[in-house]
């Protein structure tokens, strides 16, 4: 049976991908708060955050075609919402965000 679904891999070398992935790390300490979607997650930030934000998730989308990662501004808050077409994303959506699923 074939999948219809983007594969998950990662143009980075697994150095640059580790140390990536700590800065996801550290951003989910800021974030002021996460929740899981159906395909995803979301992460909120201050607005004071946006440029750091945004700069990783613009590596992320260079290195991670297999997710959609989506940014707004909202009143004084950031939002990255984070999402897959491929379900099995979803582990790799969970450890970027933080978010643990029920």
């Amino acid at each position: 049976m074939t999948s219809s679904h983007e594969p998950i891999a990662c143009s980075l070398t697994a150095q640059d991908a580790r140390a990536q992935a700590l800065e996801w790390a550290d951003l989910q300490q800021i974030a002021r708060r996460t929740a899981t979607l159906p395909a995803g997650a979301t992460m909120v930030f201050s607005v004071d955050e946006a440029p750091r934000v945004a700069d990783l998730v613009d590596r992320e989308r260079a290195c991670c075609s297999f997710l959609q990662i989506a940014t707004s501004s909202e009143g004084d808050e950031f939002v990255v919402e984070i999402t897959a077409a491929n379900p099995d994303a979803l582990s790799v959506i969970d450890a970027l965000s933080g978010v643990v699923r029920p």
